[in-house]
């Protein structure tokens, strides 16, 4: 039996073959639209998040783009595979913690991620956005 969160999940890796095919079609830095970098740290009851994937979704047009959060919850978005950063504007954000492979059970509240209450405003230049996360989804 497949999780309720598997549409998130195949949405973020559908953003991460679109953007590898992409690449691979000839898609440069020179027709990419107006990108701001993010990194920021991702923590649950305070203590930092590995190993979640931040997905961020304009509100209109434009391309997910996609980090991993490390050891001690930092992670930076990624536009395709050599160029970060994300649209500007307004995102959606969803943080999950399940793998694809299907070998971990995704540890966050749904309101995290497939009914997500996160989001976030790209601006151009160095943007940080952070997200304290919580076990109850308060």
């Amino acid at each position: 039996m497949r999780s309720r969160v598997a549409p998130v999940a195949e949405l973020c890796s559908l953003a991460a073959a679109i953007a590898a095919a992409c690449v691979a079609t000839g898609c440069s830095r020179s027709n990419c639209p107006p990108l701001g970098r993010v990194d920021g740290i991702v923590t649950l009851d305070g203590r930092p998040l590995p190993q979640a994937t931040v997905c961020f979704t304009p509100d209109g047009k434009g391309r997910t783009s996609i980090g991993t959060t490390s050891s001690d919850g930092r992670y930076e978005l990624t536009y395709l595979r050599d160029i970060d950063g994300a649209n500007l504007g307004r995102h959606a954000v969803r943080i999950l913690t399940a793998r694809e492979d299907g070998r971990s059970r995704e540890r966050l509240p749904r309101r995290y991620h497939a009914d997500t209450v996160l989001g976030a405003t790209v601006a151009a230049g160095r943007n940080t956005c952070d997200f304290a996360l919580t076990s109850d989804g308060r």
